[in-house]
């Protein structure tokens, strides 16, 4: 059987999850345990968990037993909480490895704790219940929540009562924000008591596993003048001692009791489900010096039928008593809540105007307006650090990764972009290479493993900079180099250019080094032979930018040398670098090719297709072919696979190129990110409809669709890294969702080739590859202080090929509209 056979066992247009669900099917948990008992009923159907509410930016959620908890960040970019649709969460202060508020039980059971919670009790009955609906045994007799753009709301009701609790990290103070409003609905009045509950963690997350039987006793939760809980992180041989804040518990609403020590709340042989504190009259007046610490805050409040009443907590840090005292004040002076929510708002309107659509496929226009510059923002902010799936105990800034993560914000705040480009060059030696992540925050020692990618990539983001506000000055910045001395931005970049330069293996392509941007691949050059051909795309790629880079920053004696370089890796790429239907991968240390159809594993390799056209470096026929392969020999019905087949023996059976499961992470999964390459690629070959194709088919919510909620599991509105590929028993199970890279090439990808809305040096690119059966768009688009209202018409229903544009009237010649600054707002009129 030939390669391009070996795809399936099943036509295409077939999903096959596991090994008994029937073609056209998708799979769902069962409602029985194999031994036959009931297990907990699973609805089959995603439409019956959540919403999108896209005129508020939201997704509601009318259940809390979603097969994972599907999370939100709220953050002002200092103070950050990762918060769950049910409550759940962890709450931390600038880095979740040393200044980590609460604690979060990341794989353990009971899941999704502990978090933020409220608790409301009848006072009459002693019954007590959660707006969250998580933790209490009692549930809500109604109850929903969403997220938003920085928050997250519940709305429950019990008893005649209903709750309204709104969780946010505002703008004006370095705290999460619970703003609960309770109503009464009934005819009688109601005697409430409500507790705050949030347990604390000690700060250094790893420390505290390894230590905490000694380190509990540094720590301390004291009672404070102001009406307020404030708990202290005082362990000997802290990174930043200077710098940890002290945290406050506070409220505007009176006290009734509080607790500081989690045992004296919690009780023994209880959780959160069952507080000793609650179930036996009240908070006990517990403070703490050492211990588990925790904060509780007691209201008691009566109810008159019709009555609503607020209650405003305040979970916040401050660097001094001082500093405490002052940040409460301000928290409790009027109408400070209700300002700070209006200022997140108006902040994230602001930020997500600079772009607005109108599409024919409702769940791409949502994904592009609203989820996917969220979810790249919070990329932007947290690198690969903390999730549900990571725990934020050592990713730290990761060079690549962030170097990516700027393309997504650049369109949105340039300036906060070219902040984090210098912040990464800040980890570059004199040399040209880098640290391969570092922990600005925690002042670690970096990790210095040297890639051949990671320091090229840069080199993208700064000419996305230049393109998208024309000003080149930016270039001539001093940046220092991490082993001394500094250099400008552009002096930078060349020297990692000359890095690579430096480092040709015997074939000419670059040496791997530690590896590429596939990780796993360290095992083909342990020995220092080993070659990328990805990166010699990957450095094509980059010599393209780096000649207009040059130009920009006046130093053009070095276009020659870079265009020199390109055509030397281009033939390479096409000779050496081509199997025949497809390009080559790497040469491993013995010599041999990996991604070759000699070989019965590993075949062929998405990056490899992908990045020889986006290079430009693929000779055309070679080029359409690779992409063909890739779509008879990777694509699937939820995505297209990393490598094809998977990896179980090759190529030693005793030391194998992987160690992951077949079907999962590296080895034949459906790599989210790398897909992303896929449709910008096929976007160049200007075939519409299979880029469409390939992007519409890992929308979130479309993906659930098709795989079933309980096997994809993960949120719904924002991307994973990847999705378990045909050869495991869990096809489309979503991994490692929030922080991937995925989000920021995703939105590259539809919104700068699929839809062509592209920012160049000359200005504002408008080439489309669409699906041939759309009829049009239309975008508005901020570029260079002036509002493009553009308006697509494909009347001739292609999928590429633009006949006119005509701006305010006037038609141009070519493509590109050159930047109109001294107009505030243009009408664009596409014709394709």
């Amino acid at each position: 059987m030939t390669s391009a056979d070996s795809k399936h066992a099943d036509p295409p247009g077939t999903l096959v999850i596991g090994n008994n669900v029937p073609s056209g099917e998708t799979f769902d948990a069962p409602s029985t345990t194999p031994n036959g008992s009931q297990a907990q009923t699973v609805d089959h159907n995603p439409q019956n968990y959540y919403t999108f509410r896209d005129a508020e930016r939201e997704v509601e959620f009318k259940r809390h037993d979603m097969p994972t908890p599907w999370m939100n960040y709220l953050s002002n970019g200092t103070f950050h909480t990762m918060l769950s649709h049910a409550g759940g969460g962890v709450a931390f202060y600038k880095s979740p490895q040393i200044w980590r508020i609460t604690r979060y039980r990341f794989f353990h059971l009971p899941m999704d704790r502990s978090g933020p919670y409220f608790y409301v009790q009848n006072k009459e009955s002693g019954a007590y219940w959660c707006p969250t609906n998580e933790p209490a045994m009692n549930k809500p007799e109604e109850w929903k929540s969403a997220h938003g753009m920085g928050y997250t709301r519940f709305e429950a009701k019990r008893d005649e009562i209903a709750a309204k609790v709104v969780y946010f990290v505002g703008p004006y103070e370095n705290s999460l924000i619970w703003n609960l409003t309770l109503s009464n609905e009934g005819n009688t009045a109601k005697q409430l008591n409500i507790y705050a509950y949030v347990e604390f963690g000690m700060m250094e997350f790893m420390r505290e596993l390894q230590w905490q039987c000694y380190n509990k006793h540094q720590v301390s939760v004291r009672y404070h003048k102001a009406g307020a809980l404030v708990y202290r992180y005082g362990v000997e041989n802290q990174p930043k001692p200077e710098e940890t804040p002290l945290v406050y518990f506070a409220s505007d609403a009176p006290l009734s009791g509080y607790d500081g020590d989690r045992e004296e709340f919690i009780g023994s042989y209880r959780s959160e489900t069952n507080p000793a504190a609650i179930e036996n009259g009240g908070c006990t007046g517990s403070t703490l010096m050492g211990g588990d610490p925790c904060g509780a805050l007691q209201f008691s409040i009566t109810l008159q039928p019709d009555e609503r009443r607020t209650i405003n907590v305040f979970l916040g840090t401050s660097a001094d008593e001082a500093g405490v005292e002052k940040a409460i004040a301000r928290s409790r002076e009027a109408g400070f809540v209700d300002r700070s929510l209006q200022a997140l708002k108006e902040n994230w309107n602001a930020y997500l105007g600079v772009w607005e659509s109108r599409l024919p496929d409702p769940d791409a226009e949502r994904m592009i307006n609203i989820w996917n510059p969220y979810q790249a923002h919070r990329n932007f902010l947290f690198s690969r650090n903390i999730s549900f799936y990571a725990t934020g105990t050592f990713r730290g800034v990761g060079y690549r990764d962030t170097s990516q993560d700027i393309l997504a914000v650049v369109p949105f705040d340039a300036g906060l972009a070219l902040s984090k480009l210098q912040l990464l060059l800040g980890q570059q030696y004199r040399d040209g290479h880098v640290n391969h992540y570092f922990f600005p925050n925690e002042g670690w020692e970096p990790v210095t493993t040297v890639h051949s990618d990671d320091h090229l990539w840069t080199a993208l983001a700064a000419w996305d900079l230049l393109a998208e506000t024309g000003d080149a000055a930016f270039l001539g910045d001093q940046v220092p180099y991490y082993d001394g001395g500094q250099g400008t931005v552009y002096e930078h970049l060349k020297a990692a250019i000359d890095f690579t330069a430096s480092k040709l293996g015997p074939n000419g392509f670059p040496l791997m080094l530690r590896s590429d941007w596939n990780d796993q691949l360290f095992r083909v050059c342990r020995e220092g032979r080993g070659e990328s051909i990805w990166t010699a795309m990957q450095l094509g790629t980059v010599l393209l930018r780096m000649v207009d880079l040059a130009m920009a920053s006046g130093h053009p004696e070095d276009v020659a040398k870079y265009e020199a370089m390109y055509e030397e890796q281009r033939k390479l790429v096409n000779s050496i670098g081509w199997d025949g239907r497809w390009f080559r991968r790497a040469i491993m240390d013995d010599g041999r090719f990996l991604g070759s159809d000699e070989h019965d594993e590993a075949k062929i390799w998405l990056n490899a297709q992908t990045w020889a056209i986006i290079s430009g470096m693929a000779e055309p026929d070679k080029g359409l072919q690779a992409m063909n392969s890739v779509r008879d020999m990777l694509d699937t019905e939820l995505g297209i696979k990393k490598i094809h087949p998977s990896i179980t023996t090759f190529p030693d059976p005793a030391d194998p190129l992987t160690n992951y499961n077949k079907g999962t992470g590296e080895n034949g999964a459906v790599f989210c990110h790398a897909n992303t390459w896929a449709i910008i690629a096929e976007c160049l070959l200007g075939r519409g409809d299979l880029a469409y194709k390939y992007y519409r088919q890992l929308l979130p919510n479309v993906a659930m669709d098709k795989a079933g909620l309980w096997r994809y599991k993960a949120e719904p509105y924002v991307y994973a890294s990847n999705l378990f590929g045909p050869e495991s028993d869990k096809f489309g199970l979503a991994n490692v969702s929030w922080l991937t890279g995925t989000a920021a090439w995703m939105y590259i990808a539809a919104t700068q080739y699929m839809l062509g809305i592209k920012p160049v040096l000359n200005g504002l690119s408008v080439n489309p590859c669409i699906p041939a059966s759309w009829e049009g768009y239309t975008v508005k688009r901020r570029f260079r202080g002036c509002i493009y209202d553009i308006t697509v018409t494909n009347e001739s229903k292609v999928s590429t090929g633009v006949k006119s544009i005509i701006v305010d009237g006037e038609p141009i010649q070519g493509t590109v509209i050159p930047p109109y600054s001294e107009r505030s707002s243009v009408k664009v009129d596409v014709i394709m």
